[in-house]
Formats: C-alpha cells, sequence, structure tokens
C-alpha cells in the first residue's frame, strides 16, 4: 500500500500575520484525525489545490514555525524587561493559533488581564511560557511544553535564543527596539540586529534545509519577516534549501514602515536581505471603498497587486488570487490562503 508522505512547510514570520496563515495551515496538520482519515485515501504526495472550483486533494503537512524574537513593546517587552526572558507574544500567538480554539486551554493562553495595575495588559500565555521557562531554565523546552499543554502537534521555534533589538536607520539617524522604530514615521532605509551575530537556532536552520516549502509571511515587513532573516545562519540556510520559497505579502501598507511601498516593493526589499523567491503571492480582491476609508484615517492604503505587464524582480514569478476577508479589520481569509500555497507549490 502506497502512503502519504507529509509535505514539510517552514512558515517564516511573526505577528498576526503569521498567526492568521497557522490557523488555516492547522486543518492540513498529518497528526490531525481528519486529515489523518483523509490522507490515507491519497494517492498521490502532493496537493492538487483548485482554488476556481474549490475542489481540493487535501495534503498533509509536517509544519514548523520560525517566529521572531524582536519585540519590545506590550506585555513582551515588560516581561523582557522584567525577568530577561526571550518576548513570548509572537511565539505565543502562533501556538493560538495552531490549537483548538474551543479548549478551555487555548481560551486561558489568549486571556488578557484588564486593568492599570502590574498584570494588566499581560497575556496569560505569556505568563504562562515565562513559568515553562523558569522552571526548566530552557526557553525552547518552555515552548515545547506549552505546545504539549495546547495539544499542538507542529512546532514553533524562536529564531534564535539570543537576545536581540532591531536597529534601523531612519532618515539621518539610527533607531534602536521595535517600538521605537515603529514610531519614527519616516521610511526605514536599513534594518540590523543588535548583536549582529546573533545565532540562528539549529533546530530553525535544520527544518529549513529539510523543508520542501518555505513560506514568508504575510506580516509586518521589517518587523515580523525581515528581522528572522538577519539572524546569522537563517538566510544562508534558506538559500541552500532546495525548497520552493514563498513570499505572501500584505493586503495593506503599514503607517510608519511600509508608507508609499507597492506591492513590487515589499519584494525587492526581501530579496535584499539574502533571500532566494521562486514566488510572491498577492491579494487581488478588491477592498470596499469603506474598508479603505477607514485605513485611509490610519495612513494605510490596499496595496494594488501586479498586473501582468508588471515588470519582477529577479526570477520570481509574481502570483495575484482572491485572499480577504472582512469583517472589522481586512485581513487574509486563512483557508483561502492555506490553499494558495498549496496550488503554488503544485505549479
Amino acid at each position: 500500500m502506497p502512503t502519504t508522505k507529509p509535505l514539510k512547510l517552514v512558515a517564516v514570520g511573526g505577528g498576526t500575520g503569521l498567526s492568521t496563515l497557522l490557523s488555516g495551515l492547522k486543518h492540513y496538520l498529518a497528526a490531525d484525525p481528519q486529515m489523518a482519515k483523509e490522507g490515507s485515501e491519497q494517492k498521490n504526495t502532493r496537493s492538487q489545490a483548485t482554488l476556481s472550483t474549490g475542489q481540493t486533494h487535501r495534503p498533509l503537512v509536517s509544519l514548523t514555525a520560525i517566529v521572531t524574537v524582536t519585540d519590545d513593546g506590550k506585555s513582551s517587552g515588560r516581561l523582557r524587561e522584567e525577568f530577561g526572558v526571550l518576548p513570548p507574544g509572537d511565539i505565543r500567538n502562533c501556538l493560538v493559533a495552531l490549537a483548538d480554539e474551543n479548549r478551555l486551554m487555548t481560551k486561558l493562553f489568549r486571556h488578557r488581564f484588564s486593568g492599570d495595575g502590574s498584570l494588566g495588559g499581560h497575556s496569560l500565555g505569556n505568563l504562562i511560557i515565562l513559568a515553562l521557562d523558569q522552571m526548566s531554565g530552557d526557553f525552547l523546552a518552555a515552548v515545547d511544553q506549552a505546545r504539549e499543554l495546547l495539544g499542538i502537534e507542529a512546532r514553533v521555534l524562536p529564531s534564535t535564543l539570543d537576545q536581540v533589538d532591531l536597529i534601523a536607520r531612519v532618515g539621518d539617524g539610527i533607531v534602536r527596539g521595535q517600538v521605537a522604530i515603529k514610531a519614527q514615521g519616516v521610511p526605514i532605509r536599513h534594518l540590523s540586529l543588535a548583536p549582529p551575530d546573533a545565532r540562528a537556532l539549529p533546530e530553525a536552520v535544520e527544518a529549513i534545509l529539510a523543508a520542501d516549502l518555505i513560506t514568508f509571511g504575510p506580516g509586518s515587513l521589517f518587523t515580523s519577516v525581515i528581522p528572522n532573516l538577519l539572524v546569522e545562519g537563517i538566510a544562508q540556510a534558506i538559500a541552500r534549501s532546495p525548497a520552493k520559497k514563498v513570499y505572501i505579502c500584505n493586503v495593506m501598507t503599514e503607517a510608519d514602515e511600509t508608507d508609499d511601498f507597492t506591492a513590487v516593493g515589499h519584494v525587492e526589499q526581501v530579496l535584499k536581505y539574502g533571500v532566494p523567491l521562486d514566488y510572491a503571492l498577492f491579494n487581488s480582491a478588491p477592498i470596499s471603498a469603506e474598508m479603505r476609508q477607514r485605513y485611509a484615517a490610519e495612513r494605510a492604503i490596499a496595496l494594488e497587486p501586479p498586473t501582468p505587464a508588471t515588470q519582477a524582480p529577479g526570477q520570481v514569478k509574481l502570483i495575484a488570487l482572491p485572499l480577504v476577508s472582512e469583517s472589522r479589520f481586512v485581513r487574509h481569509d486563512p483557508e483561502r490562503l492555506s490553499r494558495a500555497v498549496f496550488e503554488i507549490y503544485n505549479s
């Protein structure tokens, strides 16, 4: 009997963008009981995803998320400053996105304390990761234990275990720290890490080298995606990996970070930091006038997808598909995005 070999997928990023992708990918995990049942009936090891018809032979996925650890704001920043722990917020978001949302433990990890006291603004999930780190003295072990508490099969890895800060050249000055960088209101000219020799987590490098498919984003270009690429060993491993490499562009620009950027401009920035992309994925679904107006108040505009006449940077193939849904915000639809990623892999 032929066996179904899981697709080894590595998702690189941080923030709410990566969490959105993971919340769609979790339904394809090889260890998911429903997916295992469907996978046993498959004859091929690859998905035949078709967005136009909705008919999809669902692939089985072995998933690793590689997450930035440069956050220095809100709950993560306070815990980092007080306890010296790596910022847990982005990792906690990824864990929650991968977990069963109906489980009590997932709801506990998502809970955020209100008020202005010492607990006010802290996420309980962040505090649990901090407690596990203090108990084991090992941040990676703490993340793995949190994963077990939530019943997650996918791995979530920090890109480095070193304490790192983002350094940005903005205008004529140098700014240190993610929060400070986002508050400048002027274009970011260059990004680096302090210390510059922060070492990649070996497990992250191993996952990258073994991957069949690597995605980058969606998420804040300079504070969620690129910080991972600055860690020594990450971009080098990506360049060596035989995996197909897909950059998922944001739907909207971000004030103080990607003002006036075009869709292709995002791709050019990723290439600038040493990642050889095969594909770049953009949203082609129209954004409502109401949402455009709402985002304009925040100095954000919808990114127009490339047309067939758009000059692609390097050898990158530009793909535009309807990917968004609108509610209170404009976001990638997790299921549409996941299917689009598999369609590109099989193209």
